[in-house]
């Protein structure tokens, strides 16, 4: 009786399941779901419970990157988050079986298969694959291991060189090299043909850069009309860049090879006479991107003596971290806080989303104006305030340069220069706050608020600035609050690409409630 109580009150083992597949370029999930069905019924076949499966579709096992650790050091790795969070959930104790359908779905880097021997001697788990190509149970089933991972390494090191020269002769040869298809164009049997609808797109948007359109009139004109990337998402200044700049436009086929570290040459190594037919003419694509060209050096030209340069992003300067105060610096697509002590809070934020939120709320304030703001001049009492906030700002910059040097010499630890560091800088921004207001509202050229909301699109990013700062102080970034993932939303599976932008957009419209806060002036 009691032998058979025993029995009843077993516990099955836990087991996870590991999937991967190199190259799913439909991102269908077919081939993982068939490897998966395969892991279950083995886990079933043998009485074990499956508590988690982590998958990684259109992953490869072998391309490695460069890295850049915490310590500094460059290194090669290969990146797979889920097989590097799959043994963390072993070495944990929270399974006690691995179970993947073949070896070379689990491993095909050496570097990868001692980090699995290393987590099975700490957490002393069982691992098995469908095929049972995979066990390391003894030492010989150890020393297998390694043999088959290194072979299946040559395997894919081989082909990899062999894929290397055949995309070398496609470029010799001008057809197509597959992969997604350039926007304005079509595949047809692995042949490019101009699409009649992307096509003229491109045409025109070459056409609108030569007559002095920006590409953020241009895209903010694509978006609004609905006008998506080959990757099914909005335009941005760099995509409208890069895909006015790719030489499939004027019929031409580059070829950038993959350089040892890993990375692809930046620089075109080769260009041939390409098999497709052209958008547009060789001397227009030259011409737009000598225009482009021209504006990059525009906008990077700075006067010497001159202290600025040109201005390029209408909000630059009003958006500033709500920590430190410090004005955030447009970098790529994110406004993010560089301090100038080391240390500091490096918050970022998209800038696309942030500067969408911040030029509707400025444009309907404006639509909001029918009259001229009275002009406030400049009283005595207000000259005597800036000259005392003045004297304030400069003693307790002071401090903060000594609070500084007071903690790179020892004198005190961090815990004490960031508490004390964080006290004086929203002394001082509150302060600087104080010192504005007692500006005077208007001291720039003479801006009509009646006619700004109607006049903005065509205006340059300096006029746009200097019309918002007579209404707007700053736009103050917060961190993110805690439980809230500042990660983009992932694309569920079965879920359209419709369904995942809307959803994406009302994630991002919650993020930047909670994050920024507009300061107007009175």
């Amino acid at each position: 009786m009691g032998h058979n109580e025993q029995e009843q009150t077993t516990v099955p083992l836990r087991a996870v399941v590991y999937v991967r597949i190199s190259d799913d370029p439909e991102g269908s999930g077919r081939g993982v779901d068939r490897q998966e069905t395969d892991c279950r019924a083995y886990a079933a076949a043998h009485g074990w419970e499956v508590a988690a499966v982590f998958r990684e579709n259109d992953t490869s096992a072998f391309k490695q990157r460069t890295i850049t650790l915490l310590s500094g050091e460059r290194v090669r790795r290969v990146i797979r988050p889920q097989f590097r969070a799959m043994l963390k959930h072993l070495t944990d104790g929270q399974s006690q079986v691995m179970i993947a359908y073949d070896l070379d779905r689990a491993v095909r880097d050496p570097r990868d298969l001692e980090d699995l021997i290393d987590a099975k001697v700490l957490g002393g788990f069982t691992v098995r694959s469908v095929t049972g190509s995979l066990r390391l149970d003894t030492d010989s089933d150890v020393a297998m291991a390694r043999v088959l991972v290194a072979m299946a390494n040559k395997s894919s090191a081989d082909t990899a060189r062999r894929v290397a020269r055949a995309a070398k002769q496609q470029a010799i040869e001008g057809t197509w090299h597959g992969g997604r298809v350039p926007f304005g164009y079509r595949a047809e049997s692995g042949v490019l043909f101009i699409d009649p609808v992307t096509g003229p797109l491109v045409a025109e948007a070459m056409q609108r850069v030569l007559a002095g359109d920006s590409l953020y009139r241009i895209r903010k004109d694509w978006n609004e009309r609905g006008i998506l990337t080959t990757h099914g998402c909005a335009w941005s200044d760099r995509t409208l860049k890069l895909m006015l700049r790719n030489p499939s436009n004027k019929g031409v086929r580059e070829y950038r090879p993959v350089l040892p570290d890993g990375t692809r040459a930046k620089s075109s190594k080769m260009q041939v006479q390409a098999a497709w037919p052209a958008i547009v003419d060789e001397e227009t694509w030259q011409q737009v991107s000598d225009v482009l060209d021209a504006r990059k050096q525009a906008r990077n030209f700075h006067q010497p003596g001159s202290g600025a340069a040109k201005r390029m992003y209408p909000f630059s300067g009003l958006i500033r971290c709500s920590e430190c105060g410090t004005a955030m610096i447009h970098r790529g697509n994110v406004y993010q806080c560089v301090p100038p002590t080391p240390g500091g809070c490096n918050r970022s934020i998209r800038s696309a989303d942030i500067s969408k939120l911040v030029e509707e709320a400025v444009l309907a304030t404006f639509e909001q104006i029918t009259l001229h703001p009275t002009q406030r001049q400049a009283s005595g009492t207000d000259l005597a305030a800036r000259v005392g906030l003045t004297a304030t700002l400069e003693a307790d910059r002071e401090r903060l340069a000594q609070l500084d040097d007071d903690h790179y010499d020892g004198l005190i630890d961090k815990a004490m220069w960031v508490r004390q560091r964080a006290r004086i800088a929203e002394r001082i921004e509150a302060t600087r706050r104080e010192y504005t207001a007692t500006m005077p509202e208007h001291t720039g050229p003479s801006i009509d608020v009646t006619t700004v909301a109607a006049e903005w699109q065509g205006r340059t990013p300096l006029w746009q600035y200097k019309a918002t700062s007579l209404i707007m102080q700053a736009v103050l970034v917060h961190a993110l609050p805690e439980g809230m993932n500042g990660a983009t939303p992932a694309r569920r599976r079965n879920e359209s690409v419709e369904a995942f932008h809307l959803r994406r957009a009302a994630y991002r419209t919650e993020v930047l409630a909670h994050r920024v806060e507009l300061i107007w002036r009175a």
